[in-house]
């Protein structure tokens, strides 16, 4: 004779509700933040190999130039969707096409272009030796 075992099915657990009298619901309703494009202008970074999407030529890094880009993360139906990299004087007759490019966003480099902090003073002079006074 062959023992099965049984086992006992638990009910499934009842949907949580908010405590009586409580306002606070615990259902979301919190609306999802649809990502835009928009553009920011940045140096141009050695070893920067990208083409103007205005004029399709390169955007060259150059030493003594400082050369500035205008970078733009492109979405689409609120999913990213690429980058598009303009030269600072493409960006405006291009129309500007992700709105006005933001300046004053560039986090990375702002400790390396600050002043330092302060200076330390001039050594003092150095002595004349003992030897150098008795000749």
């Amino acid at each position: 004779m062959a023992t099965t075992t049984r086992t006992k099915k638990t009910a499934a657990p009842a949907p949580r509700t908010a405590a009586a009298g409580s306002k606070k619901s615990l259902s979301r309703n919190t609306k999802k933040i649809k990502a835009k494009s928009r553009a920011v202008i940045r140096d141009v970074e050695a070893g920067s190999s990208v083409d103007c999407v205005y004029c399709d030529e390169r955007v060259k890094f150059q030493a003594k130039m400082r050369n500035k880009q205008v970078i733009c993360n492109v979405y689409v139906s609120g999913s990213w969707n690429r980058v598009e990299h303009f030269h600072a004087e493409c960006y405006g007759p291009a129309g500007e096409p992700y709105g006005p490019a933001d300046v004053g966003t560039d986090h990375r480099r702002a400790a390396a272009n600050a002043a330092p902090a302060s200076v330390a003073p001039p050594a003092p002079p150095a002595r004349a030796s003992r030897r150098a006074k008795s000749a």
